[in-house]
């Protein structure tokens, strides 16, 4: 699936609107330059993984039959040259035995966003007219 991004000079705004085939929403950036209701990049970035655990395990939960009732998962990260730290933080409820809350662990380092971000990452880039 493709995400595109699109900014207008004549909006106004800084904001830029992204969309894929199925869905649209918009980010900007950090106020006070921005709308400070709207995600930076990094926030979207971080998001990423907080929704890829948090429906990972949940799907995950289902299939074993574990009593998870709720998941919480924050991210957030720290920046310094050349590195990007993103700390995740996974909250579990539920009647869930030590075997199975380290089940869920596994399983949460294992969701396809952490295997993209734990990858050697290459971007390829184009320009056109």
């Amino acid at each position: 699936m493709t995400i595109e991004a699109t900014w207008l000079a004549a909006s106004g705004a800084s904001a830029c609107d992204l969309r894929n085939e199925t869905a649209t929403w918009r980010a900007d950036l950090d106020a006070p330059a921005g709308d400070p209701s709207l995600p930076n990049p990094h926030d979207l970035l971080d998001s990423a993984l907080a929704a890829c655990t948090t429906l990972t395990l949940q799907v995950y939960a289902k299939r074993k039959g574990y009593d998870l009732r709720e998941v919480h998962v924050s991210v957030r990260h720290e920046e310094a040259p050349g590195t990007y730290k993103m700390i995740r933080t996974v909250r579990i409820d539920g009647e869930l035995p030590p075997n199975v809350r380290e089940d869920l662990l596994r399983v949460a380092n294992k969701c396809p966003v952490h295997k993209s971000l734990s990858a050697q990452i290459s971007i390829e880039t184009t320009l056109t007219a």
